[in-house]
């Protein structure tokens, strides 16, 4: 199974591979919005796992434009983030898993188990 990790904070994008590898996945990463929306129009992904501040595009822009792509939407999209619950639930978001920051290994093992099998 092929993940697709972005995030801007290198120490996240490290700690965070390390844990999908260490359980079974193939993982690429991107630490911006163009790189990652680069390799998601180029490669397929079983899952997608973005932070969603991220400077120049934000991560809702991303979530957007993989829903709104015919041929990856039915790509499950997990959002990582330090925002407050209350601005996400207010948000325009069509993430299917919002999981805020900080996370354990498990919360994250779980929530990626949710939508693909290793």
């Amino acid at each position: 199974m092929k993940i697709l990790l972005i995030d801007d904070e290198q120490e996240i994008l490290d700690a965070v591979e390390k844990i999908l590898i260490k359980d079974g996945f193939e993982v690429d990463t991107a630490a911006t919005i163009t790189e990652g929306k680069s390799k998601i129009n180029e490669f397929y992904y079983d899952l997608v796992i973005s932070d969603i501040m991220l400077p120049h595009w934000g991560g809702f822009d991303l979530v957007d434009a993989i829903k709104d792509n015919p041929f990856k939407k039915n790509t499950p999209v997990i959002i990582i983030t330090g925002m407050d619950k209350d601005i996400l639930e207010n948000s325009h978001i069509f993430a299917d898993l919002c999981l805020p920051k900080p996370f354990t290994r498990n919360q994250l093992l779980e929530a990626v188990h949710l939508f693909v099998k290793n």
